[in-house]
This record gives structure tokens, C-alpha cells and sequence, in this order.
């Protein structure tokens, strides 16, 4: 018999001797997701005995985590911009740094806005957008079957389905003819492939297409940043997250065809936005 207290403390020591910082609040996750319960109504039965069920599945995500499994895709589950977003494998998991790449481009679309997301993955960016801006439509596309699965999945579950359209194909391939977007906006791969090996071991379990920007880190900028203007109305916006040793060259490919070219910090004080608007055609 083991009382739900009891299932926290051997967790928390078993993720704790794994060398995951979080532990204790990992294994809080990791109990709630096996009872099916939040956090407040787990912390309110800790003097209660857990079913054994429950303490099975709670065993085996523990084991999971002792090597490093992502605990979103354990969970199934991410927060994103105060949003729950469905994660599985097969899908880049959200990161909080995105954030500043969402919160960018709000604050610069005109209403009625039409937005363009390049490599929308599970829809982070794009669901955001149409979540908290209620006129606004974008187009989500991917190369991944398995993100444009995710991005429909999340865009359904958080009620925007209506306002996000997700394609599947290569970067801007899949766009209707004629599309004149008010903003491009994209968090594409952007890890050089030689440091790839070098990532946190959490990282391997996600895809490396998401991730992998080839041999300079750069080459998803470079066919972004040459196509956007087909797709863009004058004065419409270019954003993307960078990495952070990449805003000189990222800003360099943008001086051509945009004005007002800023690199935005992230709370870290790291490079992570660069952002620009299209000049006037001639």
C-alpha cells in the first residue's frame, strides 16, 4: 500500500539520482498525468492511498523520464502563451523563448491581419496568434505530416480551426496563388548540423528535421528571406526566432528587401527575434 506522499518522495529521489533538476516538480507532472487529476487535487490526497493502477503507470513514466524522455511527450501536453497545446513524437516541443516571437508580431499586425507561418509544428505560433487575435487568419504550413496532424489537432481544440488553415509542404509551396500576407513569421531549424550531437539528451528524442539548419545553421533563412517578398504586401512584416550567434547574418540577408530591420533580446539577454518590413516596390 503506498500513499500518494510516498509516490512523490520515491519519485522525486529517483529523478533526483537521474540528475534532472526538476524532480520534484517532474514528479508531481508525472503522478497528476497518472491519476488523471491537476496539481491542486494531487497535493490534496497526499495522505490518501494511490490504486495501484495508478501507481503502475506512474512507475513506468518515471522510467521514462530517468532517461531523459521529454515530459511533454509524456504528458501529452505543453503550455504555450498561457495555452494547453497537444505534443506527441514526431513533433518539435514549444518553447517559452518562442513567446517573444508571438508577442512581437501582435503588437505590429493591422486587423484583419493575414499571417504566413513557416514550419508551424504543432501550431504554437500560429494557433497563438488566432487565439488572441480574433480577426486575424493564418496560414500554418509544414513539411511534416505529423506537424500538420498536431497543428490541425490544437487549432480544433482551442476553437480557431475556422481561422487557421494548415498546409502541408515544402516552406511556401503549398500557399493558394495570389496569397498577400501582412506578416511572414517562422520559427524554422536553426541548429548547425555539427552540434546537433551536442544538444541536451531531452533534445534527441525530438525530430531532428525540426531542429537540424544544416551545415551553417542558416540555410532555412536564406530560402525564407528570398521568397517572402512574393508573399508579402508592402510594409508587411518578416519575423523569425534566431539563434543566438546568428543576428549579424540573419539582419545582413534582410537588408535588401526590408527597412526598420530590429534584433530583438529574449529574457535571457540572447539574440532570438529578428524582425523587419517590407520596403515599397518600385
Amino acid at each position: 500500500m503506498t500513499l500518494y506522499r510516498e509516490a512523490l518522495k520515491e519519485g522525486t529521489e529517483r529523478l533526483e539520482a537521474a540528475g534532472i533538476d526538476t524532480a520534484r516538480l517532474d514528479a508531481e507532472v508525472l503522478l497528476s498525468c497518472a491519476c488523471g487529476i491537476n496539481r491542486a487535487k494531487l497535493l490534496s490526497r497526499l495522505n490518501e492511498v494511490l490504486p495501484e493502477k495508478r501507481y503502475g503507470s506512474y512507475c513506468k513514466y518515471l522510467g521514462m523520464r530517468e532517461n531523459r524522455y521529454p515530459i511533454s511527450y509524456i504528458t501529452g501536453h505543453r503550455e504555450f502563451m498561457g495555452l494547453d497545446f497537444a505534443v506527441s513524437e514526431g513533433v518539435l516541443i514549444p518553447r517559452p523563448e518562442t513567446e517573444l516571437l508571438v508577442e512581437t508580431v501582435m503588437g505590429m499586425l493591422p486587423q484583419n491581419a493575414a499571417v504566413i507561418d513557416l514550419c508551424t509544428g504543432s501550431g504554437a505560433i500560429a494557433v497563438s496568434l488566432a487565439h488572441y487575435l480574433y480577426d486575424a487568419h493564418i496560414y500554418a504550413l509544414d513539411i511534416s505530416d505529423a506537424a500538420c496532424s498536431t497543428a490541425k489537432r490544437n487549432a480544433e481544440r482551442l476553437h480557431v480551426a475556422d481561422r487557421v488553415k494548415v498546409l502541408h509542404g515544402d516552406l511556401y509551396q503549398p500557399l493558394p496563388a495570389g496569397i498577400a500576407a501582412d506578416a511572414v513569421v517562422s520559427n524554422p531549424p536553426y541548429i548547425r548540423s555539427g552540434d546537433m550531437a551536442g544538444l541536451m539528451s531531452e533534445v534527441s528524442y525530438e525530430p531532428a528535421e525540426a531542429l537540424d539548419g544544416g551545415g551553417s545553421g542558416i540555410e532555412f533563412y536564406e530560402r525564407i528571406i528570398e521568397e517572402a517578398p512574393q508573399h508579402l504586401r508592402d510594409n508587411g512584416i518578416l519575423a523569425l526566432e534566431i539563434g543566438y550567434d546568428e543576428a549579424d547574418e540573419v539582419a545582413s540577408m534582410m537588408d535588401r528587401d526590408y527597412k526598420d530591420i530590429r534584433v530583438i533580446k529574449d529574457m535571457a539577454g540572447l539574440d532570438r527575434v529578428a524582425v523587419g518590413r517590407m520596403r515599397a516596390r518600385d
